[in-house]
């Protein structure tokens, strides 16, 4: 199956895989929503999940664009492409960092900012490693390392039962499922491939991490000062 040249054509213009391009907008528009949602609770716990979301969204749509053109805009275009939605997804595992050690810590002091610009400086080694030989081996890495992290920090509430942290381990074992999918490309036509597969399994990834960030959110709003 040629999975990566499924195409039609739309006022004289070829758009390639364009189920691929379908579910990489739901899952933008999802994510603008969880977005928009969180962003009105305005402290660190919810604008850390808020930017996750936001930046996993934004990743979802420029990998829509690098998808539809292929090389049809030249290969510098598809490249660019490629690299950002890698690097923005990469910010917006920094951010899932940021929102697990942030409930981890919640009743303790906050960390101390330098492990937060190391953490940063990390990352931007990172994307100069990935311009320079790009290869995406290592952000994938370093994804999921901290998606184990956040899955041992939300595991572990999850056995105190605390609210919500069953839905983030459910949400994060899913995203893992994408990413079997996507590696096995497990497919079920050139119309539906696994590009398509693992798309769909990420929104529901998505669907089970807002749920449990919601819930993490709404029952660590900090207490309003008292006059």
């Amino acid at each position: 199956m040629n999975l990566d040249y499924t195409f039609v054509k739309f006022l004289g213009v070829t758009i390639f895989e364009p189920v691929t391009i379908l579910t990489n907008v739901l899952l933008s528009c999802y994510c603008m929503y969880c977005f928009l949602k969180m962003n009105t609770k305005g402290y660190r716990l919810a604008t850390f999940w808020a930017w996750f979301f936001l930046l996993i969204g934004v990743s979802s749509f420029v990998g829509s664009f690098a998808h539809g053109a292929h090389f049809q805009l030249g290969s510098l275009f598809f490249q660019i492409a490629l690299f950002m939605t890698n690097a923005v997804s990469l910010v917006a595992i920094f951010f899932c960092f940021k929102a697990a050690n942030t409930y981890a810590n919640i009743h303790k002091s906050p960390p101390k900012k330098r492990y937060t610009y190391f953490v940063i400086t990390w990352i931007l080694v990172l994307l100069i490693f990935t311009i320079i030989y790009n290869n995406f081996l290592l952000i994938k890495i370093h994804a999921g390392i901290v998606l184990m992290y956040s899955l041992i920090v939300h595991y572990l509430t999850y056995r105190r039962q605390q609210k919500g942290s069953g839905w983030i381990v459910a949400g994060i074992l899913i995203a893992f499922l994408s990413i079997l999918v996507h590696s096995l490309k497990v497919s079920v036509s050139d119309w539906f491939n696994y590009k398509d597969i693992a798309h769909c399994i990420m929104l529901f990834s998505l669907i089970a991490l807002f749920k449990g960030s919601w819930h993490k959110v709404e029952g660590n709003r900090p207490k309003p000062l008292v006059a």
